[in-house]
């Protein structure tokens, strides 16, 4: 890896603003001493316009260069995973590297403001993990006053090893679609199946039926990823319950294929229940679009990329997903792949997973080399 001595420098508060954010986790909408901690460095390097009422605990610092431009936006999410049904919080999914990242690059622009020739928008997200909050970012204005003109966001990777860059065009995370489903019978005793509406049976011939409407024998960018992945009701032995509750989650590659599918789905649950005597009702709870790097920005950042790292990827996508995606439906930019992984591979959200120094040098110098490249 190739890193300036401007980025290098940094390292020691790298790893203060790190172990801080690491020791500190909070589930989304609850990063209140994350938000005040950032809040605080920012006024440290000195930055005078920190926007924290954007929504909930989100931050957008803003500097303005001597000379007009374009207006950038960098993002960090915030928020920690949650771990299990106690709440228990931690940083398995490089959140903190992020945040780390974003700090470092606030430093090198503040030193750096003297060069810039437009404006830089730094945003610190919450509850990327939870209920998708960069759509309420973008709803409560985040990408207006000033306009922004492009948007670029970091991921730390574990598919990938440090060293590595991943950056592909157009499609490279999936959507998703969490769904709730509830199957209405009529409950009643086992032994008298023919006087029930069995919600039971029901149950099972919707899970068959979603997981066969799944796409897996077509192009990548067509395919769609779609189950149930609980199903609950009765308690007993004897008794058909009037009721069964299931869930699942739809993803695909492409937004088009995206719609038809949730609509195919509703349409398939609605009427295996219709046909077998009950009713069913699906409603879909936090929706994640694809996220589409634009095409010019990811070969700009594939090109930028070859000088930072040993190896750029330039096809990969993944089936999980993220909300960077409603910025992107907004404005052209890319999500970034950052490889962590060193010695041993731990994936996202595994209680092993964490990120050393070596990715956070590498983002930070790959955000300073796009502001570089559209601002100086």
């Amino acid at each position: 890896m190739k890193i300036e001595q401007e980025v290098l420098k940094l390292k020691p508060q790298m790893e203060k603003d790190k172990e801080v954010l690491w020791n500190h986790p909070e589930k989304g909408l609850c990063e209140f001493e994350t938000s005040s901690y950032i809040k605080k460095r920012l006024e440290e390097i000195g930055y005078k316009d920190i926007n924290t009422n954007i929504y909930e605990t989100g931050i957008i610092a803003t500097l303005k260069g001597k000379e007009d431009g374009p207006c950038i936006l960098f993002r960090s999410d915030m928020d920690a995973v949650v771990m299990d049904e106690t709440g228990r919080t931690k940083h398995t999914c490089g959140h903190d590297a992020h945040m780390t990242i974003l700090l470092s690059l606030a430093k090198i622009l503040m030193d750096n403001k003297d060069k810039m020739k437009g404006t830089v928008k730094l945003l610190f997200q919450p509850d990327e993990e939870g209920d998708a909050g960069a759509k309420f970012m973008v709803e409560n204005g985040a990408l207006e006053n000033p306009k922004v003109d492009k948007a670029f966001a970091i991921h730390v990777w574990s598919e990938f090893k440090e060293d590595e860059i991943a950056i592909k065009e157009g499609t490279v995370m999936a959507s998703s679609d969490p769904y709730d489903i509830v199957v209405y019978g009529r409950g009643g005793h086992a032994a008298m199946p023919e006087k029930c509406i069995d919600t039971i049976y029901i149950a099972n011939k919707i899970g068959i039926a979603l997981k066969e409407m799944a796409r897996l024998d077509v192009e990548t960018e067509e395919k769609a990823i779609i189950g149930a992945t609980a199903i609950s009701g009765g308690k007993t032995n004897n008794v058909i319950p009037d009721i069964v509750h299931m869930k699942g989650i739809c993803r695909t590659n492409n937004n088009e294929v995206r719609k038809e599918m949730k609509k195919k789905l509703q349409e398939t649950v609605e009427g295996i229940a219709k046909e077998m005597g009950g009713s069913a009702e699906v409603k879909f709870l936090v929706e994640y679009p694809v996220v589409v790097n634009s095409k010019e920005e990811a070969k700009t950042i594939q090109d930028l990329a070859k000088n930072v790292v040993s190896k750029v990827v330039t096809d990969y996508q993944t089936t999980t997903s993220e909300d960077f995606s409603y910025y992107l439906e907004k404005v052209p930019g890319c999500m970034i792949f950052v490889g962590c992984t060193k010695d041993k591979f731990y994936p996202q959200h595994n209680e092993n997973f964490t990120v050393g120094e070596n990715p956070i040098l590498i983002g930070t110098e790959i955000f300073y080399e796009i502001a570089k490249k559209y601002l100086m």
